[in-house]
């Protein structure tokens, strides 16, 4: 098992102590440094580096956003803090997971166990790329009629119980299926952010605050579909 080494920078002494007693019980991590401020990491980094930085959000003079901002593109980061506002705003900086403090160290296994997959399984992503396209449309059962709905003018989808809500750039349309039934014909810029949201990654405008705002619509991303719509939303960052 290759070792991934890592540095821990948190201005809170028992919070750097919380998670170096962690590393130590994580027989692939070697910790490397401890750093109280993020300019103790960037002297640290002049002269050394590491593969993994847990780093606190909420930190004097330069936040963890900050310090993430002047480090390489491929630096891999665990991001922690007490806010859960942060979560979203983290992944822009190529981070591998976010950690909600106190953290656990169940939770802590968790990112640190998806931080290894990055490192041995680089070829990944490119499996998924080669998935076969999806069709360009579906048609839509409206009372006699079958409407033609084409995917790169849906903005998003809404369940509500037995039925769909197909919101597009111009309509609406409800029809009588379930989501998951619809999830699967879907083609790979759609993605479910909620259990009942599914949005079309294109038509999104921005991200905020656990939320994605397309046109006027503000719509909540929950905690169990996070990962993978940031995971989408990171092949696309400049």
């Amino acid at each position: 098992m290759s070792t991934i080494t890592c540095l821990i920078v948190d201005d809170e002494p028992n919070a750097v102590q919380l998670l170096e007693d962690y590393i130590r019980k994580v027989p692939f991590l070697q910790l490397k440094a401890r750093c109280y401020d993020a300019f103790e990491v960037l002297e640290f980094l002049k002269s050394d580096k590491v593969q993994l930085i847990f780093m606190d959000i909420n930190m004097p003079q330069l936040s963890g956003m900050d310090l993430a901002a002047l480090l390489p593109k491929d630096q891999h980061i665990i991001f922690s803090t007490a806010y859960a506002n942060y979560a979203l705003e983290g992944y822009e900086y190529n981070a591998v997971d976010y950690l909600l403090k106190p953290v656990t160290f169940k939770r802590f296994m968790q990112a640190v166990t998806k931080a290894q997959s990055l490192f041995t399984q680089p070829r990944q992503e490119a499996v998924i790329r080669e998935a076969p396209a999806a069709p360009e449309y579906i048609f839509v059962k409206s009372g006699k009629q079958l409407i033609k709905v084409e995917y790169d003018k849906v903005l998003y989808l809404e369940a509500l119980k037995e039925y769909v809500n197909i919101v597009t750039s111009d309509n609406k349309m409800m029809v009588y299926k379930r989501m998951k039934e619809l999830e699967e014909q879907l083609p790979a810029n759609f993605i479910r952010i909620h259990n009942s949201y599914i949005v079309n990654i294109d038509h999104i405008q921005h991200i905020a605050d656990n939320q994605v705002v397309i046109g006027k619509m503000k719509l909540p991303v929950s905690a169990s579909y996070r990962d993978a719509f940031l995971q989408l939303v990171n092949k696309r960052l400049l």
